[in-house]
């Protein structure tokens, strides 16, 4: 079985790095976008056997949140409220998978990290979210793949 509380927590923080590039009203705006959906997801309950594809979309989400960082110009406001109502749905379904919503009493003060992405940003110091972004993303990259094809060990077989 897998544990829900990695992907929620790895989700936040891609929601709240590319946060600190956009202005502080748009941040919070996101982060209660990204709270709203989170309880939405609590309430929506997925049927059993989708856990691939809710830690699927999990990892994507966070690729291109992670990815977001590396916008030119930083997000707009609907683009960060969507993003972040998008990442509580998924945190919140991943939270779901293992029984373990509690989880999200963990993972959602990741959020909090956009405030002092914000004083990275205006100190010149973006480039170190960049790089904590570049990592996220070849985390999720690779979980995502592992998600999708079967390997050895993940998975019973016929030997089992």
């Amino acid at each position: 079985m897998r544990d829900s509380l990695l992907p929620s927590a790895m989700l936040c923080v891609a929601l709240a790095l590319p946060l600190g590039f956009v202005p502080a009203r748009t941040a919070a705006l996101s982060v209660a976008a990204c709270v709203a959906g989170a309880l939405a997801a609590l309430l929506a309950r997925m049927p059993p056997g989708y856990e691939d594809v809710i830690f699927s979309g999990c990892w994507f989400s966070t690729l291109i949140l992670a990815g977001c960082v590396h916008l030119p110009r930083g997000m707009n406001r609907i683009a960060a409220i969507a993003l972040g109502a998008n990442a509580g749905l998924w945190a919140g379904q991943v939270a779901q998978t293992d029984a373990h919503a509690a989880n999200l009493l963990v993972a959602l003060p990741f959020l909090l990290l956009w405030v002092p992405a914000r004083w990275l940003v205006r100190t010149d110091r973006g480039i170190a979210l960049k790089v904590v972004a570049s990592w996220l993303m070849a985390i999720a990259g690779m979980e995502m793949v592992l998600t999708l094809i079967p390997t050895p060990g993940y998975m019973p077989d016929h030997m089992e």
